[in-house]
């Protein structure tokens, strides 16, 4: 007699379910989409909402962003950069192409036009025009030419 009122139980609750899907189904409910994207890491989430320091010189606050969407929202581009291509955030400079004689006067850094000038010769640099150091450049320190540096 008990597995009788069991059984009655089960086929009652078999009956409600059923019912409450009927009903929440008549009112226009649906059943949660199953989504095919990967739910985003905390890591992923803090590189989407990360703050740039902008107090901070140009250079560092490119090498401080870890992620395209930044970068973008501060007006760089998320480029290969280096001998390794690894994705950085370069940042234009504001002051790019004016003449200058030492890189405290410029955003990033002053450089020669032509890196074929001498170490060691008097002559006015120009800012360099975004926060990517690779390559090589010859700086201008004091209106003087220091000895070309090449970054890969």
């Amino acid at each position: 007699m008990k597995q009788a009122g069991i059984k009655i139980q089960h086929r009652f609750g078999a009956l409600l379910v059923a019912s409450l899907c009927v009903a929440l189904s008549a009112c226009g409910a649906q059943p949660p989409e199953i989504i095919d994207e990967p739910i985003a890491s905390v890591e992923e989430v803090k590189k989407l909402e990360q703050v740039v320091d902008t107090s901070l010189p140009l250079v560092q606050q490119a090498y401080s962003i870890e992620s395209e969407k930044v970068c973008e929202k501060h007006g760089g581009n998320w480029n290969k950069i280096g001998r390794q291509q690894a994705y950085a955030c370069v940042l234009p400079a504001s002051d790019a192409g004016k003449v200058c004689k030492d890189s405290s006067e410029c955003e990033v850094a002053c450089v020669t036009e032509n890196n074929q000038v001498g170490a060691g010769q008097k002559v006015s640099g120009v800012c360099l025009e975004s926060t990517d150091l690779f390559g090589c450049k010859a700086y201008v320190s004091q209106g003087i030419v220091e000895h070309t540096l090449c970054v890969d």
